[in-house]
């Protein structure tokens, strides 16, 4: 506002000072106008002065027809005023025609006052004198033309400046008058436009502060400028907002206020209520007084009453147990020194019924001002349920959910404890041997796809129980998982020692298991290794314990092995048969071989067993018993097994083809466990022999004893869906597996094959005769013939023609031979039937 009375003053002052300068500059010219027209007026005078001077020296000389002597002072005072008026009036300023008929002028009245000078002089001669009075004369009549005709022009100039004067006079006037008004007016404006400015926010001002006096606080003025007044706007509606906020900001803390007021009786109320009816104890302790307040609750959790405890802190602590009770004390002393934030302890204390329970208790501490604690109090949680869950989580962590067994995290925590005894018991030079034991289920797999998991799951417990009751007290045996478990024999003396213990656990394994209705078989192979080695990690030590129980696998079912440094050397061959063996089924590298079959009656081909040989790239030939279980192991079997049995029937037919008159010719295949328990055998063996157009009574199918008795209602329902679609079942190996006699007539099979281990020791051991005597009379009476294996000798063929065996096959018959080999064959023996 201050800048804006500045701007419209200074507005006001210039406008005024410009109007004063332009009627100072009128009033200035018109005052010089007015200095030369009274100049011009003085000249006017002067030259009336002259011409009356003139006029004054021509009469003397007109009068002076008598001497001159009377006369002549006045005619020379008068010619000298002449020329002083002359001179006077040659001294303005005139433009240059005036001053140029002035200086004429002045010129004539020397010459004239020349010529009144030597009129004068010369008295003594009258003709002269005559005549120069009469030359001065009309030298006086010139001048005094001369004067008389500027004496007009003057006159009319003075007369024209006059009127000139005057118009300047008044426009001097009517500027003053214009700009005194425009002033006035211009002043009356900025009174206004001030009062406007000034009033308005003043005004508004006092509307605000009224209505803020009538309670309308934050009331805020609308009025906006960039003077003080809005500064001042601004500041009063700050001010008003303010006063607002700290209006409501009081009213909240007043409502705030009461609140915590209704929060701190309903508090009172709760605390009160909650001490009585809490699930947590409560307590109190005033330890300037050395007393302590037990809640009811408190009291309770313990199995007392109310008044069965008293108020001292010994009826707290004396039944805190002995072994958590220095921890109580220590946890509640650093709180109280101010060495902890809070109190929070968990500890065992004693019930009323003599068992112990596990109490989480809290507490604070309420110090003065010198930070000395007078006071604690606190709260008492019973956790003993928490603490169940929480040692059965860690009892979960590290068994096995399963069979309860230690799992291996817990294994390998007290293998790395039994280690480092070892490492201890080196340095101090005693002896101190372990071992550990590798298990592995043989055919857990196929018992596990056939009878389910579930059942699968039985038979686990089952096996953990029977090895937990195979070892000594001392003793941990652990699940791996799977089907795989482990054992540390603690204190061992010697390897003897040690394969004792596990010949004990192998003996027992054999057993049968009976899970949900059915007898199971299943027996262990375990790797063993034992400390003695320079083991420096415990995980050697298992990795030692899997490699001999493969090698203990590689020898068949129910076998152990200790490990030894040669055991290595074959698992690392053993990785590189099966990468090979991988290899070798994505690129095909196998190859079949054929097997006569021979009716003994009358030595006539009745089929052939197909035999699967690897044709490896660097080893040449291998045979199935080094290459099928690595195999069945992997998975590959799948696809070999689907590979062997579409390439044989797919031979078979070319064959029955090329021979159109023995149609009976026949083709067997081996089918291994885990391809038997194939949910789609059935379809798959369907779809290949309508691929290749083959009557199904042309496929026999050859499976083992053992496989049928791992499940036998399961088995049964397969074999009876592959019979009904007319294949023939061989059960192979006969004689050597767990089969019971009880159980041979439910099996849906049309011939046995009597093992080789049988065969080859008929003629020097009378046990081996008697025991293919049996076989031979068991399939006589169920009507089912008979095929012998491992024919060698010619006294072998005539024993078995003499038991009335059917069929037969052997190196004595004749060796396995590949495609090229048996076609040369055929030709040799069946060439007369060749179309």
């Amino acid at each position: 506002m201050k800048r804006k009375i500045v701007q419209y003053l200074l507005s006001l002052f210039v406008f005024f000072a410009t109007g004063s300068v332009l009627t100072a500059l009128y009033i200035s010219n018109t005052t010089v106008e007015l200095s030369r027209l009274i100049r011009l007026h003085e000249i006017e005078n002067l030259r009336q002065h002259l011409v009356i001077s003139l006029q004054t020296v021509q009469t003397d000389l007109y009068t002076l027809g008598t001497p001159l002597s009377n006369s002549l002072d006045s005619i020379v005072s008068n010619v000298n005023g002449l020329e002083r008026s002359a001179h006077n009036c040659l001294s303005c300023h005139h433009n240059q025609d005036v001053a140029g008929d002035l200086g004429k002028l002045q010129v004539m009245i020397r010459d004239y006052k020349e010529d009144l000078s030597q009129y004068i002089t010369a008295s003594a001669n009258m003709g002269r004198i005559d005549t120069l009075k009469l030359h001065a004369a009309q030298t006086g009549n010139v001048i005094l033309m001369s004067t008389e005709t500027m004496s007009r022009k003057a006159s009319e100039t003075l007369r024209q400046n006059t009127i000139s004067a005057m118009e300047k006079v008044k426009r001097a006037k009517t500027v003053l008058y214009v700009t005194v008004g425009l002033s006035f007016l211009l002043g009356l404006a900025v009174a206004a436009r001030l009062t406007v400015f000034i009033t308005r926010p003043v005004n508004e001002l006092v509307k605000g502060a009224r209505a803020i006096a009538l309670g309308d606080v934050g009331y805020t003025v609308p009025y906006t400028d960039k003077t003080e007044f809005g500064e001042l706007v601004g500041v009063f509606n700050r001010m008003s907002v303010e006063l607002e906020n700290g209006y409501t900001k009081l009213h909240d803390e007043i409502i705030e206020r009461k609140k915590i007021e209704e929060a701190l009786r309903q508090s009172e109320e709760r605390y009160v209520l909650a001490s009585r009816g809490a699930n947590d104890g409560l307590w109190d302790w005033n330890l300037r007084q050395g007393r302590i307040y037990l809640s009811s609750r408190w009291k309770a959790m313990l199995g007392y009453q109310e008044s069965e405890l008293g108020d001292e802190p010994k009826d707290w602590f004396e039944r805190v147990h002995a072994d958590d009770r220095e921890h109580l004390e220590a946890k509640v002393a650093a709180h109280i020194e101010g060495n902890s934030s809070h109190l929070e302890c968990e500890y065992r204390i004693r019930h009323r019924d003599g068992t112990y329970r596990w109490m989480l208790s809290r507490g604070l501490a309420v110090r003065d001002i010198t930070g000395t604690a007078y006071r604690m109090a606190g709260s008492q949680t019973d956790i003993t349920e928490r603490k169940v869950a929480e040692e059965q989580l860690i009892h979960d962590a590290f068994h096995d959910a399963l069979t309860g067994l230690p799992n291996r995290a817990l294994f390998m925590d007290r293998l790395h404890h039994r280690f480092r005894q070892m490492m201890n018991s080196r340095q101090r030079g005693a002896g101190f041997l372990f071992a550990i034991l590798f298990i592995d289920l043989d055919r857990f797999k196929v018992i596990n796809d056939s009878l389910g998991h579930v059942a699968g799951d039985h038979l686990l417990v089952a096996v953990s129980q029977r090895l937990s009751q195979g070892v000594r007290p001392g003793d941990t045996v652990a699940r791996l998982g799977g089907d795989e478990f482990a054992v540390i024999l603690e204190e061992v003396t010697d390897r003897e020692h040690a394969e004792q213990i596990t010949g004990r656990i192998q003996k027992e394994m054999p057993k049968p298991f009976y899970i949900d209705g059915n007898e199971v078989f299943t027996t262990a192979s375990i790797g063993i290794a034992l400390s003695s080695g320079n083991y420096r990690k415990p995980e050697e030590m298992i990795r030692d314990a899997d490699i001999a129980m493969y090698q203990a696998k590689s020898k068949g079912k129910a076998h152990h092995a200790v490990f030894e440094e040669g055991m290595y050397t074959t698992t690392v061959e053993r990785m590189h048969l099966e990468t090979d063996l991988r290899r070798a089924v994505e690129h095909g590298e196998f190859i079949l071989h054929y097997q006569p079959i021979m009716e003994l009656t009358n030595d006539s081909l009745v089929g052939f067993e197909a035999l699967v040989r690897w044709n490896h790239p660097k080893k040449g030939l291998v045979y199935p018993m080094e290459f099928i279980p690595v195999a069945e192991e992997t998975g590959l079997i799948f696809p070999l097994g689907e590979w062997i049995l579409r390439s044989a029937c797919n031979q078979l037919r070319e064959w029955q083809r090329e021979y159109p008159r023995t149609p009976s010719l026949k083709m067997s295949v081996n089918i291994s466990s885990r391809q038997f328990l194939q949910p789609d055998l059935t379809e798959m063996i369907a779809q290949v022999l309508r691929a290749n157009q083959l009557e199904a009574g042309s496929l026999t199918i050859e499976i083992t004893e053992s496989m049928i008795m791992e499940d036998i209602d399961s088995a049964i329902e397969s074999l009876n869906q592959l019979r009904s679609m007319g294949i023939h079942i061989h059960i192979d190996d006969f004689g050597t597996g767990y089969s019971s006699l009880s159980y041979i007539h439910r099996f849906p099979v049309h011939a046995l094959k009597i093992d080789r281990s049988f065969v080859e020791k008929m003629h020097s051991d009378e046990d081996n005769l008697q025991i293919v005597k049996a076989i031979v009379m068991l399939a006589h009476n169920l009507k089912l013939e008979l095929i012998a294996e491992g024919l060698e000798t010619a006294v072998q063929l005539d024993q078995l023609k003499e038991l009335n065996c059917h069929y037969g096959q052997g190196f004595f018959l004749s060796r396995p031979m590949d495609t090229s080999a048996i076609e040369a064959y055929l030709k040799r023996n069946l060439g007369r039937d060749a179309s």
